[in-house]
């Protein structure tokens, strides 16, 4: 059974929230939606920093690739990535991560999400809050993974911190 209410508590922004509870709905008796549940109108919100990843390869020697990337991811790696493969960005460090993080999506069939600082050349100032969710053919086993990025200032999280932490008087 998907639930999933843990992780949801952890999701930082609420736009992490709701594409996660987008995905949630359409969880129907607890098996994985499939590509086809997924209604962009539904999410249209959300569209720039959208894409969905196919899983090709098997187990010991996975590679994903963008079969859809939003225009607003375009502006973070400053090129169209739908077509490549996610170890052909420009990510640094966070090339491992990213690997462990999806690989753990399809072998556990469940939804990852968390923020971190860019590794990106160029674009350390941005805070990268994701989710990646599983979709399935059959319902059980991951055949696509939904991603939802949001890139904020890091100037910009620091003072939503700040703010956040005053105590009314």
């Amino acid at each position: 059974m998907i639930s999933g209410n843990a992780l949801r508590h952890q999701m930082i922004l609420p736009e992490q929230q709701a594409i996660f509870d987008y995905w949630r709905s359409k969880c129907r008796g607890g098996r994985i939606p499939s590509r086809s549940d997924i209604d962009p109108t539904e999410i249209a919100l959300y569209l720039p920093t959208v894409s969905l990843l196919d899983i090709e390869g098997s187990a010991e020697a996975r590679a994903f690739r963008f079969r859809l990337a939003g225009t607003g991811l375009y502006d973070v790696f400053s090129r169209e990535i739908t077509g490549t493969v996610l170890t052909d960005l420009p990510m640094g460090s966070r090339r491992a991560y990213w690997d462990r993080v999806l690989n753990r999506v399809v072998d556990r069939a469940k939804p990852s999400a968390g923020a971190m600082r860019s590794a990106i050349s160029g674009k350390t100032h941005i805070a990268q809050f994701w989710v990646r969710l599983p979709l399935s053919d059959d319902g059980e086993k991951v055949s696509m993974i939904l991603g939802f990025d949001k890139f904020v200032k890091l100037s910009d999280v620091a003072s939503a911190e700040a703010e956040s932490s005053k105590i009314p008087a």
